[in-house]
């Protein structure tokens, strides 16, 4: 097939068009320009979503821990609690044992 009977096909006609050259050569700058395109569109829509949901929980976390607080604010007995329990605070003359249990590592 010579360059002249190629001229003649469809195929040429088709490809010779202004609109599908100028179509195709938008989808090309689309798909793998360096900023813009669509995978990197696809990586910030999933990190976003992910922002979003740390944001939520984080929101959740914030309300228990204020009616925590607010509580340990109200109540002294709850406070003392809370103070013994998660840093190991004693009252005078009291002493607080640890009793930390060896892990077998016998396999």
């Amino acid at each position: 097939m010579t360059f002249a009977q190629f001229k003649e096909t469809k195929l040429f006609k088709v490809l010779k068009n202004k609109y599908l050259i100028t179509l195709v050569v938008f989808v090309c700058l689309i798909l793998f320009s360096p900023k813009n395109n669509i995978l990197y569109y696809f990586k910030l829509q999933k990190q976003l979503d992910e922002l979003e949901q740390q944001k939520e929980f984080l929101q959740n976390e914030i309300k228990t821990d204020s009616i925590r607080f607010s509580e340990l604010e109200k109540d002294i007995d709850a406070a003392e609690k809370f103070g013994r329990e998660k840093y190991m605070m004693k009252r005078e003359n009291e002493d607080i044992f640890v009793i930390k249990y060896k892990e077998n590592t016998d396999k």
